[in-house]
């Protein structure tokens, strides 16, 4: 274990072969000097090398070319930060218990973007012309949610805008909309954008996919909660356009401190 841990470079059967030699070592080290120790070996440097070395080869390269700046970083991060957070009381124990979240919420997430494929159990069905007067109607009998009325308040004017882009599409009464409740992913999940569902208002988080070119993003994620889902009907020679009304989240990364602006509306 100790020539493998002098090595310049690891392939990813290197890191595996290094990683069952720390396990063995680890093992044979407690199973020889636990009982000569009063807290049986709980000790956080040995926790680091046989539970940390591996990911910390993965993000900073072999351990013979860590920096002091780099070693300081992480024994602040995994020593000086748990102890503080503990309340002096069972520390080894907290220490960990503090380290196994870190640990849990810092791995990767692999992403799997999933695309909304249809949408189902239809609220209404009108030309966008009374789009207006179904929004006043709604609000004044206060029987939807008020994410309802944001949504409707927003696709009055993302229409706006959008039929005054397109100079061959006017608005009339052969433009229709579809209003629905919810939406079935790719993957068989389900997003919901209703003021009723089992009694209760319920309108999805999600996580989409943008480009970060175009975006400040979380590694390519922004978050926001669904407020709309909707179809329009064109004339017959248009395609139907799906709309997804988005309230972007102001977001904030600890690990990528990057405040993300606020957008309250998006077809």
């Amino acid at each position: 274990m100790y020539i493998t841990s002098k090595k310049k470079q690891f392939s990813e059967d290197d890191l595996r072969i290094f990683e069952n030699e720390i396990i063995d070592w680890t093992r044979a080290f407690v199973k020889l000097f636990k009982r000569f120790s009063s807290s049986s070996l709980q000790l956080p440097k040995l926790h680091m090398w046989r539970y940390h070395t591996i990911h910390t080869i993965q993000c900073y390269g072999t351990i013979n070319g860590l920096t002091t700046e780099t070693y300081e970083t992480l024994h602040k991060n995994w020593v000086k930060n748990p102890y503080r957070m503990t309340n002096k009381k069972n520390i080894l124990d907290q220490m960990f218990k503090t380290i196994r979240r870190q640990t849990i919420i810092s791995i990767p997430k692999k992403i799997f973007k999933s695309k909304l494929e249809i949408m189902k159990s239809l609220l209404w069905e009108l030309p966008i012309s009374e789009l207006q007067s179904l929004q006043i109607k709604l609000e004044h009998e206060k029987i939807v949610d008020d994410l309802c009325i944001e949504g409707m308040n927003h696709l009055i004017n993302c229409l706006d805008h959008y039929l005054d882009e397109k100079s061959n599409v006017s608005e009339s009464e052969d433009i229709y909309l579809k209003i629905y409740a919810t939406g079935i992913l790719s993957n068989n999940e389900i997003i919901y954008a209703t003021s009723k569902f089992h009694g209760h208002a319920r309108f999805s988080d999600v996580a989409i996919a943008m480009e970060d070119a175009d975006y400040l993003t979380d590694d390519g994620i922004c978050y926001g909660k669904v407020l709309m889902l909707a179809e329009i009907s064109f004339l017959p020679n248009h395609p139907i356009l799906p709309i997804v009304l988005v309230h972007w989240y102001d977001y904030y990364s600890k690990r990528h401190p990057i405040k993300f602006s606020t957008c309250s509306e998006e077809i």
